[in-house]
């Protein structure tokens, strides 16, 4: 398989985002909160602990 430079390095940085992945599910709810923040998530504070981790993970 022949990958361009540009494709290549997205590859590498799609990898080190999977690596450094937070474990949401140890996360406390008020830093869950805080990282939907963050992250831009309209309506967070309205969510479950649940429903904050769903959303940050398909992020």
């Amino acid at each position: 398989m022949v990958v361009d430079i540009t494709g290549f390095n997205r590859m590498r940085r799609e990898q080190e985002r999977k690596e450094t992945a937070p474990a949401w599910d140890d996360m406390v709810y008020n830093d869950l909160k805080a990282a939907a923040k963050e992250a831009g998530i309209e309506g967070y504070h309205k969510m479950k602990k649940g429903e904050l981790i769903e959303a940050l993970k398909s992020r």
